[in-house]
């Protein structure tokens, strides 16, 4: 009688796994890779602490993030909306040159990993609100991004 009810609990368990019930946990990859979103290889981390910084992003329709740059290694994801980011290969930060800018849309469910070292912005283009998370990681007390600043 045990090895009768022992046989059952395991067709039990058996049929159940193979009716699709759900797994507990997903786990999904959104991005693996070794460049960041303009195709730049991203470099290799520095001796000594390492410091992550997460953060939250809503812009506005209509709005744009300042012409910056990050010093270190960081991963971006959207929540919701769509956002456009462009990037210069001009030294000073300047975008009149459409020949030295890339541009990227990222839309709801994107993952991607940030420029380093390279003058860039993100911008909403659209009605609807873009909301997204961008996490960083580099040497402690490094401030994750640097902004263009005018004389």
């Amino acid at each position: 009688m045990k090895n009768m009810m022992k046989g059952f609990i395991f067709l039990f368990v058996i049929s159940h796994s193979l009716m699709g019930m759900a797994e507990p946990i997903e786990i999904k990859q959104v991005l693996k890779t070794t460049n960041s979103w303009n195709d730049v290889p991203l470099p290799g981390f520095s001796a000594g602490q390492t410091e992550f910084t997460v953060l939250t992003f809503k812009i506005a329709p209509g709005a744009k993030t300042a012409i910056h740059m990050h010093p270190m290694n960081g991963a971006g994801y959207v929540l919701s909306g769509e956002l456009t980011m462009y990037a210069t290969k001009d030294p000073h930060g300047n975008f009149a040159d459409n020949k030295l800018v890339k541009k990227i849309n990222l839309t709801t469910g994107q993952a991607w990993t940030e420029t380093v070292n390279t003058w860039h912005y993100g911008e909403n283009n659209t009605k609807k609100e873009v909301e997204f998370i961008l996490i960083f990681a580099g040497a402690a007390a490094t401030p994750p991004t640097l902004s263009i600043t005018h004389s």
